[in-house]
Formats: C-alpha cells, sequence, structure tokens
C-alpha cells in the first residue's frame, strides 16, 4: 500500500502544480505573441500652431507630427521592427500641394523598445514616434510660397506672414515586419507661416 502511493506521489505533485498556475499562483509569463494586427491601436497627428521660417529653415512647433502605437491587447507584442510611416500632407487651398514625411525607428522617442532589431510592446504601451518635416511639396516648393503672405514688422524687423491655413494628412503605416500596412483616415490642423 506503501509503495503504491510512493509511484503516484508525481503525479499527485504535478496535478497540484497545474491546480497553483490556474488558479493564478505562476510567476512566468507567456512567451511574447507575434504582432496581431487587431491588437494594436494607431494614431498619427500633425501639430497646429506656427511656422516660423528664417533664411528658408523651417522651424517651430506647427507641423510636427506624432504617431504612436498601442498594444492594446493582454499580452507582449513582439516581433521585427519595420518602422515606415509614411505622411502625405497637402494645403487644403492647393490639393496638388503634396509633400511627403517618412518616419523610421530613428524618429522614436522611446528607443529601448526595439533591441536587437526587435520591437518589444508590453500590454498598455505605446511606442512613441515624432517628426519635423520641411514643410515642401515633392516637386520642392515650400508651401510657404503657394499661399498669400502679408507683409509687417515687429521689434525684430520686417517679415511676411501667412492667414491661418488648413493642411491634411493621410498616413500609411508599418511598424512589425510580418502585420500589413495600416491606413489611416485623414486628419488636419491649422497652420500659419512666417517668413523672416
Amino acid at each position: 500500500m506503501a509503495s503504491g502511493l510512493r509511484s503516484d506521489l508525481p503525479h499527485i505533485a504535478a496535478g497540484l502544480a497545474l491546480l497553483a498556475c490556474l488558479a493564478g499562483g505562476c510567476d512566468e509569463s507567456l512567451p511574447p505573441r507575434l504582432a496581431d494586427p487587431n491588437a494594436i491601436s494607431v494614431s498619427v497627428t500633425i501639430a497646429g500652431g506656427r511656422v516660423t521660417v528664417t533664411n528658408g529653415v523651417a522651424g517651430g512647433n506647427g507641423g510636427i507630427i506624432d504617431a504612436s502605437v498601442s498594444n492594446i491587447y493582454t499580452e507582449v507584442l513582439q516581433d521585427t521592427a519595420a518602422v515606415n510611416i509614411r505622411c502625405r500632407i497637402w494645403l487644403a487651398s492647393v490639393p496638388d500641394s503634396t509633400g511627403v514625411a517618412t518616419i523610421d525607428a530613428s524618429a522614436l522617442t522611446t528607443p529601448r523598445l526595439i533591441q536587437n532589431g526587435m520591437l518589444t510592446i508590453l500590454p498598455h504601451q505605446a511606442a512613441l514616434f515624432e517628426k519635423s518635416w520641411d514643410y515642401t511639396t515633392t516637386g520642392g516648393t515650400p508651401f510657404w510660397n503657394l499661399i498669400p503672405l502679408k507683409d509687417t514688422s515687429d521689434t525684430q524687423g520686417p517679415f511676411r506672414i501667412s492667414a491661418p491655413v488648413e493642411v491634411i494628412m493621410t498616413d500609411t503605416v508599418r511598424i512589425f515586419k510580418p502585420v500589413p500596412d495600416y491606413t489611416l483616415a485623414p486628419v488636419s490642423s491649422i497652420l500659419q507661416f512666417e517668413v523672416r
């Protein structure tokens, strides 16, 4: 009888361990899940505000592009990083004035998320990107040369300024290599160009 009990002990121990795991007693995490398009929320916005152009070089916060890729799943998302966010931007008043800004992994403001070419996003975590661009069309024409500018001056001297103008942006987003591109609905913002 005792020998039968001893032979059953490994099976009993295994069963107890399984019950402990099912009850939430296991500390081991699940292996990272391959990227699932349904587990990701993507947002790309273009900031409104003033664009200051000095000697032909644009600056300021207006027009800065921010992108966010959030893990809305309950498991870790991990796969080969293939960051390519292509933003098409144009003036609403000049629809054929398209410019293109491309965001890659170098624009990641949370660079620790990419290690050895692998992008890992924990549940409820986001990969954040920020990009400034040159406000020019694909043909090389600055946006501020396509809109009326009014002469004015301040304590720093004379300059030209536009009325507030609407810009529209559409985006194609790829983050993980095996996951298809996301195509986002257009968004818009209001910019004002100050040319010195």
